[in-house]
């Protein structure tokens, strides 16, 4: 199974405990049955339609938008309760962290302080990648924008 509910990298993943994967694998097969019920109740509109004759007059391109936006409003529900819990269920070790960690910033925030201080303490770029994969603080502060930020540092480092 594919999970895109959340971006996580591998390591994040492996990093998560056995309760905590169960909520993810939840969560995905939650979000692939609300797209299954989109689909299906696309489809059956638009039969509806076809049947009637009325389905070149618009109706289905509203409709579609209309049932898409509220499909894709209780996925992202969904998407921001599973990453409230893997937030509080994360063993949360700030000890040793390096940059400010505090939990009532914004995850933009967050991701500003350690990215700016891994590019201020190391201008080697493969010494500033290999610094923050072993940062284990990073991983569970950063959650999700965990990957982004270190897709950046390797693109940084093979540069």
């Amino acid at each position: 199974m594919e999970i895109d509910i959340i971006a996580y990298t591998a390591e994040q993943f492996a990093a998560l405990s056995e309760e905590q994967l169960l909520k993810v694998q939840e969560a995905q097969l939650e979000k692939n049955r609300l797209m299954g019920k989109l689909t299906k109740n696309l489809q059956d509109e638009k039969d509806n339609l076809i049947k009637n004759g009325m389905f070149t007059s618009g109706i289905f391109e509203l409709m579609q938008a209309e049932m898409t936006a509220a499909c894709n409003q209780e996925v992202e529900m969904l998407r921001q309760g599973l990453l409230f819990y893997l937030h509080y269920s994360a063993k949360t070790d700030v000890g040793g962290a390096p940059y400010t960690v505090d939990y009532a910033l914004s995850d933009t925030e967050r991701f500003n302080i350690v990215k700016a201080y891994y590019e201020t303490a190391y201008t080697d770029g493969k010494e500033r990648f290999n610094a923050f994969v072993a940062d284990s603080v990073a991983k569970s502060y950063l959650g999700e924008l965990y990957a982004p930020l270190y897709h950046y540092f390797l693109d940084l480092s093979k540069a």
